[in-house]
């Protein structure tokens, strides 16, 4: 499984928070920047920085009329940067091309049954993703971050001693923690899959 990098860095959080971190702040920031990147990628459904991936996909019928091609694939990490190379059951093709994030192959004879229960697999290794990280998408992961460096242990208000603290907690008053409020999930929504080809292998 790929390790991707935190979509923000300490020294973004540190510049938005104007403060220095000691060594064992720092190491904290890290932890939960690269939760909250982790919980943004999953809401997403997206690797979001920018990388190249080789995956494995079963072929689709595509229309012949409509799209002119014999089969297709949807990419499912966007936006789609360059694709290098595509592969059908284990052979090199370049009879294709890019429709958004579908990749149309335009020529494939498909075998009759009962081998046409085995759908070809199209390997595709290709470039996706931003660089650098889209500004908003930064700052919901440090707002994740330092909603538990704030506030570590999700309180919303305490009386100590006769006095009344309340903490920066949503008003709906549900505990974040690392994790999305639906107001930074409407904004995260223009960057999500909401569906795509099923992924079977990735190296």
């Amino acid at each position: 499984m790929a390790v991707h990098p935190s979509l923000a860095t300490v020294a973004d959080l540190a510049t938005l928070l104007g403060r220095t971190f000691t060594p064992a702040q720092e190491a904290q920031a890290q932890a939960l920047l690269d939760q909250a990147s982790s919980v943004v990628r999953a809401y997403v459904r997206q690797d979001i920085s920018r990388a190249t991936t080789t995956d494995t996909f079963t072929m689709r019928r595509a229309d012949p009329v409509l799209h002119r091609c014999a089969g297709a694939v949807t990419l499912p990490q966007r936006p789609i940067v360059e694709i290098d190379t595509v592969l059908i059951n284990n052979v090199a093709t370049a009879d294709w091309w890019q429709d958004g994030n579908d990749l149309l192959l335009r020529s494939w004879t498909w075998d009759q049954p009962p081998a046409a229960h085995r759908p070809p697999q199209v390997t595709v290794t290709y470039t996706h993703g931003w660089d650098p990280v889209p500004a908003d998408i930064q700052a919901i992961v440090m707002q994740a971050a330092n909603r538990v460096i704030v506030n570590p242990s999700g309180i919303r208000s305490e009386t100590v001693g006769g006095e009344s603290v309340t903490y920066l907690i949503p008003a709906v008053g549900e505990y974040l923690g690392v994790l999305l409020s639906r107001t930074e999930q409407k904004v995260l929504d223009r960057y999500r899959r909401t569906a795509g080809t099923v992924n079977l292998r990735s190296r």
